[in-house]
Formats: C-alpha cells, sequence, structure tokens
C-alpha cells in the first residue's frame, strides 16, 4: 500500500506581493551599510546587518530591483528564521548567513536547493569536515561516529529556506555554522579547530554551485540521492499540523521525493517535512 503525502509545490513558502511587503523598498533604497562584494557570475551585497536575508531580497524583487543571481550575505540577522519558523541566530560576523535569488522562469525550483546544499557539503568537506553529508531534504549534518563504526548522532552544520515568489522566481536563504554553533549543532571551526573568514566560504560555494549548475540536470539529481545520508535510516517523519509517523526511509525519488515505510509496512512519500534521524532504541 503506498500513500503520497503533500505536494511538491507546497516544499517552499510561496510570496505573493501586497503593499505590506514592500514597505519603504526601492530598488536605489538599500540599507546604508551594504557593500558589493567582487564574485564573478553573481551580484553579491554584505550587510551589516538585516532583518532576514530572504525577506531582503523579497522586498527589492517586490520592488523591481533584483537581477537574476542576486545574493546577499549578512553579519547578523535580526529575524533569520529556519524551517518551520525556528529562529536562526549567531554571533555577529561568527556564521554564514545568505540568500540567493534566481530569477524566473526556473523549471525545477527543488533542483536548486539540491544544488546549493551539494556546494555546501563540497565546500565544508574542502575545509576539512570529513563526515558533513546532507539530512532530507536540505539540511547540511555530521555524523558522529560510534565506538563499533557505526553512524551515531547527526549534528547540524547548515540549513536551508527556499520561498517562492508569485512570478515563479526563487529565493534560497542559507545559514552555515562556520565559527560558532548552537547546543546540539556542530560548526566548521568545531570539526577542525580552523576559523574561516564566513564570505570567504561564501565565495566558495558560489563558486562550488557554478560548477554544479553547469552540469546536466540528471547528474545533479544524481549527486543529490547519492548524499542524502537519511536513506536506510529509522526517521521520524514531523508534517505540518502536528502529525508524525515513524518509520524506514528506503530511498529518494527521482522527483527528490522521500520513502518511508512505516510500521505497519505501508509506504509513504514525502516531497516536504521536517525528518528526525533515530537512534535504534528511540
Amino acid at each position: 500500500m503506498t500513500r503520497t503525502a503533500i505536494s511538491p509545490r507546497l516544499a517552499m513558502r510561496i510570496f505573493f506581493s501586497t503593499d505590506d511587503n514592500v514597505g519603504e523598498v526601492t530598488r536605489d533604497n538599500h540599507p546604508p551599510n551594504e557593500v558589493p562584494l567582487d564574485i564573478e557570475g553573481w551580484n553579491v551585497a554584505h550587510l551589516a546587518t538585516i532583518d532576514s536575508t530572504n525577506d531582503e531580497l523579497l522586498r527589492r524583487h517586490t520592488a523591481g530591483g533584483v537581477v537574476n543571481r542576486t545574493v546577499l550575505v549578512a553579519d547578523v540577522q535580526t529575524a533569520g528564521r529556519g524551517r518551520l519558523d525556528r529562529r536562526w541566530e549567531a554571533p555577529a560576523g561568527s556564521n554564514l548567513l545568505f540568500s540567493v535569488m534566481f530569477a524566473s522562469p526556473i523549471n525545477n525550483p527543488q533542483r536548486l536547493q539540491h544544488a546549493v546544499a551539494l556546494a555546501v557539503v563540497e565546500v565544508v568537506k574542502e575545509l576539512g569536515v570529513e563526515h558533513a553529508t546532507l539530512k532530507w531534504p536540505n539540511d547540511v549534518i555530521v555524523n558522529a561516529e560510534t565506538d563499533d563504526g557505526q553512524r551515531g548522532e547527526s549534528l547540524k552544520l547548515a540549513g536551508m529556506l527556499s520561498t517562492m515568489t508569485a512570478d515563479g522566481s526563487v529565493v534560497i536563504g542559507t545559514g552555515c555554522n562556520v565559527n560558532w554553533a548552537p547546543e546540539g549543532a556542530c560548526s566548521v571551526l568545531g570539526q577542525t579547530g580552523r576559523e574561516h573568514k564566513p564570505t570567504e566560504v561564501l565565495e566558495r560555494i558560489l563558486e562550488a554551485l557554478d560548477r554544479l549548475l553547469g552540469l546536466a540536470p540528471e547528474s545533479i539529481d544524481e549527486r543529490y540521492r547519492a548524499s542524502v545520508d537519511t536513506v536506510g535510516r529509522r526517521v521520524r517523519v514531523e508534517l505540518p499540523g502536528g502529525e508524525r509517523l515513524v518509520g524506514r526511509a528506503v530511498q529518494v525519488n527521482a522527483d527528490g521525493a522521500l520513502e518511508v515505510i512505516d510500521e505497519c509496512a505501508v509506504t509513504h512519500r514525502f516531497h516536504a517535512a521536517d525528518v528526525v534521524h533515530l537512534r535504534p532504541a528511540d
């Protein structure tokens, strides 16, 4: 028996432009602390502080001042958030907080999310984080090893939040713990003992993302499915509205959906949900 849960369309927030969203922002009314960064192929601006890089890109998009591949990176976000409206906070200048705008038309928004996640994994591995991988759908995690060499606790290193606008453009926001991590998570510094300048990590991620977006779509999909560490694990799937399901993740389908077999041997497919990796005893 198979059940399909949640349309792929619901894998992203949908943003509809209204006067309330626009506020006082115009294409020429940007924060005074904004400094352009020279990263080839991208329109990058660095902000000392902003409420949310995602929200700021959406405001600018509404005002007509954003071109494709615009990137905002901030030292501080006063209203940063992750999945399920969780707050995403970090000490000023410690971590990488950025958002990318991909302008419409876009054939497969989820593939863009996968490419960004893969780029983050590639770069943090280059920086020495050996066991970086993905927790479905797009969290970058590091697995602690148990004494017997098995996969242990998953510690979060980076997360993403995507928003689709009414015209089909997509903003992908990413927070990566470079030099600091909250309790229960991890950072590049904590894993390697080496500090890094967040904007330099951003440049490497955008270079990696350029390479990935130059690949055939099927190649990106294959790399993504091969990188999802959730497959084979016992998981708890948490859905909007409070519904929960426990089972074993068995595969990621070609469309990016996670397939889970529950404890009654019923197969479920999820395009959007929050997944918790469970220990065998949980």
